[in-house]
């Protein structure tokens, strides 16, 4: 049975990835305790965990918010998220089993069913990236990539989600990747990842440029 603190923990990460808490919104711990029906303690403990994953701020008021992201720091998410992804694409290449190729084939079949539905889409397309991940077979490299892409919900929802012309676009190049990782060429699963990341960063940049939310900026 889950701890009021591991309930206090996913009802909070939920609502910052559902946008529900958009970037900059007060969590305040009273009012967070009186919807669960617990005490503040372990709706604190949830926040520092958050805090710790750098999906909230602590302010020095003590305070709580929901964490914001600036261009700069879209731009340094995205360079270190390719990086990262692109070497576990290379990893999972090597140590990739059937099952999990197919588990891959599966989710993207999902995710074509969902293109329209964003909410949905983004979920499923988190879990077809963790599948990547595990296939890589290191915990350590799982945490980080993991951590990023928790960042990479909350500008999603910071600025508003992209639109869904873009996602029929990703579930053909998440079929480059997994034909890479079927393949089992290293090169080729890297190359693909790293071209996958640069398309959602012209997408998101696009995005907000058409709406005027953030400046086109002069390189990757």
């Amino acid at each position: 049975m889950a701890t009021a603190k591991e309930i206090a923990y996913e009802l909070i990460r939920n609502s910052i990835f559902s946008g529900k808490f958009q970037p900059g919104h007060q969590l305040k711990e009273e009012e967070l305790a009186g919807l669960l029906n617990v005490s503040r303690t372990p709706v604190r403990e949830a926040l520092r965990q958050l805090a710790d994953q750098g999906l909230i701020e602590i302010r020095a008021n003590r305070r709580s918010y929901v964490a914001d992201v600036s261009e700069a720091q879209f731009e340094e998410l995205m360079d270190i998220l390719s990086f990262l992804e692109s070497y576990s694409a290379r990893r999972a290449a090597r140590r990739i089993s059937k099952e999990e190729l197919d588990e891959l084939k599966q989710i993207n079949a999902e995710i074509e069913r969902a293109v329209d539905d964003d909410p949905h889409f983004l979920q499923l397309n988190s879990k077809f990236h963790r599948a990547i991940h595990r296939a890589a077979g290191s915990h350590k490299l799982y945490e980080l990539i993991d951590r990023i892409i928790d960042f990479h919900h909350n500008l999603y929802f910071k600025f508003g989600q992209i639109p869904a012309r873009h996602n029929p676009l990703s579930v053909t190049e998440h079929q480059n990747i997994i034909e890479a990782l079927e393949d089992g060429d290293e090169e080729y699963a890297a190359l693909m990842m790293r071209a996958h990341n640069e398309s959602v960063r012209r997408a998101f940049r696009q995005y907000w440029s058409e709406r005027g939310k953030l400046p086109d900026a002069e390189s990757a």
